[in-house]
């Protein structure tokens, strides 16, 4: 299996928030947002394996700042490490209303596995950073799925 670049990976979707959008303040609801992530997120993955991706976890979302009705936003998702069967997906979102300047809202990781026909997990090409920021993005993935693993041993042994 051939690996790939980060580069081959990226995804950009774009979107405006609209009045059915928000919540009673006027701005974005968390939960569609995250929506549009994992939909994004899904297709950085599918571009990077060619095969059916399925979301396993949500990791470190963080709302930096609300986005009102009229924002147009930026989806930002590529692959920041594969692992075996698995990879995690890196995510930045963008607010731009006219007359401002871009904004990040949102920053996240999400983890998506690779799967057959019968829905089993399926081996993924590596990635290959090349950049000094993807360099990085590949070393801390690896410091996150270790954190995974171990709070999800301790949780499942009691």
């Amino acid at each position: 299996m051939k690996a790939k670049t980060v580069q081959e990976s990226i995804i950009e979707t774009n979107d405006i928030v609209h009045p059915s959008d928000v919540n009673a303040y006027g701005f974005v609801f968390g939960g569609h947002l995250v929506s549009l992530m994992d939909k994004t997120a899904c297709m950085a993955a599918f571009r990077h394996c060619e095969s059916k991706v399925t979301t396993v976890s949500v990791d470190g979302i963080h709302f930096l700042r609300p986005a009102p009705v009229g924002t147009m936003l930026t989806i930002h998702a590529s692959v920041n490490r594969a692992f075996r069967t698995s990879m995690e997906i890196g995510l930045k979102v963008t607010a731009w209303l006219p007359g401002k300047p871009n904004e990040d809202i949102c920053r996240a990781y999400m983890t998506f596995v690779a799967i057959d026909e019968k829905g089993r997990p399926k081996e993924v090409p590596a990635i290959i950073p090349e950049t000094e920021d993807e360099k990085r993005r590949y070393n801390n993935a690896e410091i996150r799925r270790a954190a995974r693993l171990e709070l999800r041993e301790k949780l499942l042994s009691k």
